[in-house]
């Protein structure tokens, strides 16, 4: 089977979409399989949303509920004043506890890898595992000072006459080839929004000005539950000297590693058939 049969046949799973309020706005998320089974929760990137899971989590639902989940300022959700690691922690626990999850396995995406191993600290029952998708959630000392994470890299005010030239305009982030345009085009198509004065992004650009990050050394190196790290050989900014340090500090086994050749970032895009080879290898699903 062709990557574009692969692709094709695993979006005919569609998932539900369900919403919650969290903090008084509207929380959306997205299930694929049978609720009955244990919970696999997916968790996305800066400026994205539940959908970039579309063609990964029909993988997984043999053996997993699966649930992507749109954080505030995302995808269908709604957008907030200000943006915290805690509030984006209580949305994730509320929608487990919309499943009745006592506790899942996770998958973090970048921003979302901060995110997640913040919420262990608050809810560290509710964590079986945490697998970072090409995620930093440490720097050495030395990078520290040069890091910024508060500046926005989306124009999310910038308006498109139609909904053709907003998505012919979408790029990854930070920027990166794709070979695999219909991935792009599918997370595109949900990644904008129509309003009466055109086509816009439906990630909220006050994100970054009004989140703060921390410093998860402390979290990283007291966190009980097994941690799990795939990266893109490749990738620009998981570089080989983030990868020690977070092994260092998270005393991460190397067996608990997996490096995706050929990708970048974005390693889902640009190779997900690897990426979700290893996200099973991890978790133990192979086994």
């Amino acid at each position: 089977m062709s990557n574009i049969d692969w692709f094709n046949e695993s979006i005919l799973i569609k998932p539900i979409a369900k919403q919650i309020e969290v903090h008084k706005k509207s929380i959306n998320y997205l299930v694929w399989g049978d609720q009955g089974k244990p919970g696999l929760f997916f968790i996305h990137g800066y400026s994205s949303h539940a959908h970039w899971w579309d063609f990964v989590a029909p993988a997984f639902i043999d053996n997993y509920c699966v649930v992507a989940i749109d954080l505030s300022g995302c995808g269908d959700s709604d957008h907030r004043d200000e943006y915290s690691l805690e509030i984006f922690a209580d949305e994730i626990k509320s929608v487990c506890d919309d499943m009745g999850w006592a506790h899942a396995d996770f998958i973090a995406h970048s921003m979302g890898g901060s995110i997640s191993l913040n919420a262990t600290s608050i809810y560290p029952k509710l964590f079986k595992s945490l697998t970072l998708l090409d995620s930093i959630v440490v720097l050495p000392p030395e990078k520290v000072r040069g890091f910024s994470s508060g500046n926005s890299m989306i124009r999310a005010d910038f308006i498109y006459d139609d909904k053709e030239s907003a998505i012919e305009s979408f790029r990854l982030i930070p920027p990166q080839p794709c070979n695999n345009e219909y991935l792009l085009k599918h997370i595109a198509v949900n990644s904008f929004k129509q309003r009466d004065d055109g086509w816009v992004l439906k990630s909220d650009g006050k994100i970054m000005k009004t989140y703060k990050s921390k410093d998860l050394t402390d979290i990283l190196m007291s966190n009980q539950c097994p941690i799990n790290i795939v990266y893109g050989l490749m990738s620009q900014i998981f570089t080989q000297d983030i990868l020690d340090y977070t092994l260092y500090v998270g005393n991460i086994p190397d067996e608990r590693v997996i490096g995706i050749p050929g990708t970048m970032h974005h390693l889902f895009v640009d190779d997900p058939i690897s990426t979700i080879e290893a996200i099973k290898k991890l978790i133990g699903e192979n086994k």
